[in-house]
């Protein structure tokens, strides 16, 4: 043995004690796990070596590498059952041991992280129905292209020009195609948006993409557009869609 590393088998052996006695993590060194692998390379390198092969030193050290790691599993083990109910109550509940988690070693970190999102995942899956997982996907997408069409609207002044005058739009409508961002609908996760002009306030309601909408008159908004039919159908919102 070099006598470089400071973990020995009694130590590691403490530290399963100390995990089994406690219901938390308990705080060992961040290198434990580094110092213990040394450990046991040196174990390998003094049994691998011609010296001791077919004699007791040799078996003595087989027994203690096999017994080191048995060890590092047992601690593994029990602070990676730990970790899970930790992921578990931090899911149902929202609440978090602070001093807890700054216990964990930066590899156990990363797992809670990762539980935690296969919980949630894995939850969606359960309770929400599969269209709508798959526009919430999207509702950063459809929140540019919201942000993208109002900023478009505003720039070329639609509240201005187009809404007092959407009789003469309507005629040149026949008349001229105007080129235009919005002479067709957009389209976000096989979603069809156009914007609209909102006449009277609303109540809130879930457009097909999944998204709430909290709409009061004189709104500008892109809409899916099966939800603006209806609108326009019960003369609640006007079409500001050029090339419709």
């Amino acid at each position: 043995m070099s006598g470089i590393c400071n973990i020995d088998l009694d130590y590691l052996r403490l530290i399963v004690l100390d995990e089994r006695g406690s219901g938390k993590l308990s705080e060992i060194p961040d290198d434990v796990y580094s110092e213990a692998l040394e450990y046991l390379s040196e174990l390998y390198s003094e049994a691998s070596s011609i010296d001791h092969f077919m004699t007791e030193r040799g078996s003595e050290l087989l027994n203690e590498i096999e017994s080191v790691q048995a060890t590092l599993q047992d601690i593994t083990n029990q602070r990676i059952r730990k970790i899970i109910k930790l992921a578990e109550i931090q899911a149902d509940c929202g609440k978090t041991d602070k001093e807890e988690l700054k216990r964990m070693l930066p590899p156990e970190e990363e797992m809670y992280d990762k539980i935690l999102l296969a919980i949630g995942e894995c939850r969606k899956k359960f309770t929400e129905p599969e269209f709508l997982r798959t526009t919430k996907k999207s509702a950063a997408v459809n929140q540019q292209i919201t942000a993208r069409v109002d900023e478009e609207i505003l720039s070329e002044d639609y509240i201005s020009d187009i809404i007092p005058h959407i009789d003469d739009i309507l005629i040149k409508e026949a008349e001229n195609e105007p080129k235009s961002e919005f002479s067709r609908p957009e389209k976000s996760g096989g979603i069809e948006y156009e914007p609209i002009y909102i006449i009277e306030n609303i109540d809130s309601f879930m457009g097909i993409d999944g998204r709430i909408y909290n709409l009061s008159a004189e709104d500008i908004v892109t809409l899916p557009r099966i939800n603006a039919d209806v609108l326009y159908n019960r003369n609640i919102a006007l079409n500001i869609g050029i090339g419709k």
